[in-house]
């Protein structure tokens, strides 16, 4: 952990510096060791988000890299700008808390929450969500390519989070293909035991799935007949974002 806040701390200074600098100038900067950071500093530069753009010189931070985060940060607050209206009236329809995530790395990003009678204590707004366990995460798997799924269960190990949670990689891929087919996800008390949720894709206008809505419910009131039902409903407010976000094709 040491070794991640050293980083950070090295790239907050190239954040905070227009100036070219130099391994001294930034182990004067961070109190950190000049060896450190050329080792850290040359990780950054093989990653893209540090350039050299003399052999030897000095360095500075990579306006490549800064456009690509500019472009994530305008697409997540598009978003939820988009989408916030339905999603409360998706929530005053079914009353029931309401939810949307995208993805971020190998988690569940919360974008938007809707919660209006507090009595789910639902993750806020910018906090993450394991992805094997969670109807939202399961619909951003779902919609993965077959490399970015690879990479994913290849590093995440699907712990049990309760006695209903997913834990064999094949059990999970096959309910990614039935996620795939019928365009929703449930979460049968997978996350948090009580909790049971049913969840469908946002699609943008290149047919990219973007994000993933969810409707959120106490599982003596979020029956399973009662998540059939909610079925229809989300797809029709999953519709209507996607729509709002370019996306032109009906959903089957």
């Amino acid at each position: 952990m040491d070794s991640v806040n050293k980083a950070l701390e090295i790239f907050e200074i190239f954040l905070n510096n227009s100036d070219e600098l130099s391994i001294s100038n930034i182990s004067k900067l961070s109190g950190i060791n000049s060896g450190t950071v050329h080792r850290i500093t040359s990780i950054l530069v093989r990653r893209g988000y540090v350039i050299q753009p003399k052999r030897r010189g000095k360095y500075s931070l990579s306006t490549a890299k800064l456009v690509d985060f500019a472009k994530i940060v305008r697409q997540k607050l598009k978003i939820k700008s988009v989408a916030y209206p339905y999603l409360k009236e998706m929530s005053h329809t079914v009353d029931e808390a309401v939810a949307m995530a995208n993805l971020l790395g190998h988690v569940a990003f919360n974008i938007a929450v809707v919660n209006p009678d507090h009595i789910i204590d639902l993750k806020p707004e910018s906090a993450t969500l394991s992805l094997y366990s969670t109807g939202l995460g399961k619909v951003l798997l779902a919609f993965m390519s077959e490399k970015e799924l690879q990479d994913y269960t290849d590093n995440v190990t699907l712990k049990p989070r309760t006695h209903n949670t997913v834990t064999r990689v094949e059990d999970l891929k096959r309910q990614l293909k039935q996620i795939q087919r019928d365009g929703i996800a449930f979460e049968d008390e997978e996350h948090e035991l009580g909790i049971r949720t049913v969840a469908a894709p946002i699609r943008d206008w290149e047919t990219n799935v973007t994000a993933a809505i969810s409707i959120v419910g106490p599982s003596v009131r979020m029956t399973k007949k009662r998540m059939l039902e909610m079925v229809p409903i989300i797809k029709n407010y999953a519709h209507k974002i996607s729509r709002a976000m370019g996306y032109s094709t009906d959903f089957t």
